[in-house]
């Protein structure tokens, strides 16, 4: 039995890797400064206490992070995270995504000491925008129908169903009453259901 489980569990294990080493991208050491992932050439900035790993990076490494100009690799808990930030003065991301905030980086999201590395990226992706008059189409059919949901949600409490309250209090009362008549020689308690 137990047997049968650690084959099973080898076979699940191997799985994995072979789906990680098909999803892994290719990273090619040039020299000591120089790296290729996916045929792409990055720089070596630093690599803080030898945080640099090829074989990890290249398990890691996606093709979203192909659009920024720098990736951040910081190890904690023997798992390596990516973080992609931009150039100084682009105008490409949020303030807190330039390089000029790394040590920011470093001291909040970062275990203190922690084996970093900074990949400088040689060849930055570009997303092609989506043309204007193309956005605009989509925009108006999408307020259109977001208007018509809008509108109908609002008549379904127009057409809602409306009860006389007053005739549902007299219901109440007169059956208050008929408890209280039937025990006329005992104590006068009144049950009230609600």
């Amino acid at each position: 039995m137990n047997s049968e489980r650690k084959e099973r569990r080898e076979v699940q294990l191997a799985k994995k890797a072979e789906t990680i080493e098909a999803a892994a991208s290719e990273v090619l050491v040039i020299n000591e400064t120089r790296i290729k992932i996916d045929g792409r050439p990055y720089d070596l900035v630093e690599n803080y206490h030898e945080g640099f790993n090829a074989e990890r990076l290249g398990e890691r490494f996606s093709q979203i992070l192909t659009k920024y100009d720098y990736i951040v690799g910081d190890w904690g808990y023997d798992q390596l995270r990516l973080r992609g930030f931009y150039e100084i003065g682009s105008k490409k991301g949020s303030p807190y995504q330039s390089i000029e905030r790394l040590d920011d980086y470093l001291y909040e999201y970062c275990n203190f000491g922690c084996s970093y590395f900074i990949l400088h990226n040689l060849e930055v992706q570009t997303l092609e925008p989506i043309p204007a008059n193309i956005r605009k189409k989509s925009s108006k059919r999408k307020s259109q129908s977001s208007s018509k949901k809008h509108n109908s949600k609002n008549n379904v409490f127009t057409n809602e169903k409306r009860y006389n309250i007053r005739s549902q209090k007299n219901k109440k009362n007169a059956h208050l009453k008929s408890v209280s008549k039937k025990n006329t020689k005992h104590r006068h308690f009144t049950i009230r259901q609600k």
